[in-house]
């Protein structure tokens, strides 16, 4: 199953921050969007959870977050590639999901450089709002002791030109870090971040 197909999305689409919300106002939209990730899951109507972690999730007041840090917030430059290939990216299942490898995406993070790749599907009955969207699968060094062993995921709205926001802030776990019985795509190893991204989702002990 593709994990950015979800409510999430829809606010993440609507609180994207741009290049003056590296300040407040950008802490402020990663905080709501953390609290409606959580909402997610609580909601009986939308939960993927089961009962039992819903109602551990309920009494924990909601998923657990590292601090919101305008240190997670960096402008990046994108590079398109003018000739993308379509790759299989191996899942948590026996399911190959694919991709196209839309381009890279380079900035600094806590002083460090980075580029990483971003992907966006190739499925085409899509809503307009998630065609819109480039998948940024990564592992960093909380991979696996504070977060989920599988990495963790951001969504990029994509600009109109080569300089891009990402806020880590709004990193968030495949539903394979809370449920079995679903197909979630493994960040490629050279998506490996050599430091600790102290933002977005950490582990929740939910009881199962």
């Amino acid at each position: 199953m593709h994990r950015y197909l979800s409510l999430f999305l829809l606010l993440a689409l609507s609180c994207s921050p741009s290049g003056r919300q590296r300040g407040e106002d950008g802490l402020v939209q990663a905080r709501l969007t953390q609290e409606a990730l959580s909402r997610q899951y609580l909601d009986p109507e939308t939960t993927i959870l089961s009962e039992s972690q819903r109602l551990a999730l309920e009494s924990l007041g909601g998923l657990n977050f590292f601090p919101v840090s305008a240190a997670y917030i960096v402008p990046a430059r994108l590079e398109r590639y003018e000739d993308p290939e379509v790759i299989t990216m191996p899942t948590s299942s026996d399911r190959l999901a694919e991709y196209r490898v839309y381009g890279r995406v380079s900035f600094e993070l806590l002083g460090r450089p980075d580029t990483l790749t971003v992907f966006e599907t190739t499925m085409t009955q899509l809503p307009e709002e998630y065609r819109n969207l480039l998948f940024l699968p990564f592992r960093d060094r909380t991979t696996g002791t504070d977060t989920y062993g599988g990495g963790r995921y951001l969504d990029l709205p994509k600009p109109g030109g080569d300089r891009i926001l990402i806020d880590f802030n709004r990193a968030y776990h495949p539903y394979c870090a809370y449920s079995y019985g679903y197909s979630c795509p493994v960040p490629p190893a050279a998506n490996f971040v050599d430091q600790r991204v102290e933002a977005g989702i950490r582990d929740t002990d939910l009881g199962e």
